[in-house]
């Protein structure tokens, strides 16, 4: 929901700041149909040996297959300048008897211990784009800007813990991975006024201190305007992003692909 508020703030500032100009507005509702959402995690504690990652889809059973709301938009300054942005959320959660040990957070999962996870991602992005190409048929453009991603994961197990029968643990983390990206944007007009191709990327890696992170993004879609401010889209989205992150107390590592074809209604004034 924070994520979320800040992506409106940010339209709406884009607003308050450039009044004068004449607004060009730009609003998707809709939802992405997620097709693969797979995860490697690992969380080690502090003074503990680094355990193997854990897919979460093969070894813990979370779901893959989900949908979720998904909101996009831009603010046009002029025929050069604008400000876009999206917000969309995926909660996975699932159940399984493991048939193998692993190390999570300091503690040995043994084979046969019942596991319940959960794996929640909040996604936010904010770009400015920069219209270097713009004609009848073909707009180019250059973006930066800021790709959040809001991550919490956990794990309950019962059953055999540390080599002690009949036990439950439950630990888990949460990550925010704030990683400025540059990007490529590229609209073909196909029908004037009427059906519409876009294609755009968003590339970073960033190494800091303790901190490791580094994203590749791409979306396509068709979009057809079936009345003078009202449309359609149909896309693909694909976003993988890899997080590494130590705060002195445990480290957390997780590669995460996510991919879904998107549905959405389009308004544009």
């Amino acid at each position: 929901m924070y994520l979320k508020r800040l992506f409106l703030l940010s339209l709406l500032l884009g607003t308050a700041l450039n009044a004068e100009v004449e607004d060009k507005w730009k609003i998707n509702v809709g939802g992405m149909f997620v097709t693969s959402f797979e995860t490697d995690m690992q969380l080690s504690k502090k003074g503990f040996p680094v355990g193997a990652r854990i897919n979460t889809e093969d070894q813990l059973g979370l779901n893959s297959d989900t949908a979720t709301f998904r909101l996009d938009g831009y603010y046009r300054f002029n025929d050069q300048h604008a400000i876009e942005g999206s917000y969309y959320a995926v909660r996975s959660d699932g159940e399984r008897v493991v048939s193998g040990e692993f190390e999570w957070n300091g503690d040995i999962i043994g084979a046969g211990a019942r596991v319940d996870s959960f794996f929640d991602m909040d996604i936010l992005k904010v770009n400015y784009l920069y219209s270097f190409y713009h004609n009848d048929r073909v707009e180019l453009a250059l973006s930066a800007g800021l790709h959040l991603t809001s991550i919490d994961l956990g794990i309950s197990a019962s059953g055999s813990v540390n080599g002690i029968p009949s036990k439950t643990v439950s630990s888990g983390s949460s990550v925010t991975a704030p990683l400025p990206v540059v990007g490529f944007k590229g609209q073909y007009t196909i029908i004037p006024e009427t059906l519409f191709i876009d294609y755009k990327a968003d590339f970073f890696y960033l190494e800091f201190d303790t901190y490791t992170g580094s994203l590749i993004s791409s979306l396509f879609a068709i979009e057809y305007r079936f009345v003078e401010h009202v449309g359609v889209g149909l896309g693909f989205d694909s976003t993988i992003i890899n997080v590494e992150m130590d705060d002195g107390d445990k480290k957390v590592n997780v590669d995460n692909t996510l991919s879904g074809f998107l549905l959405y209604f389009t308004y544009i004034y």
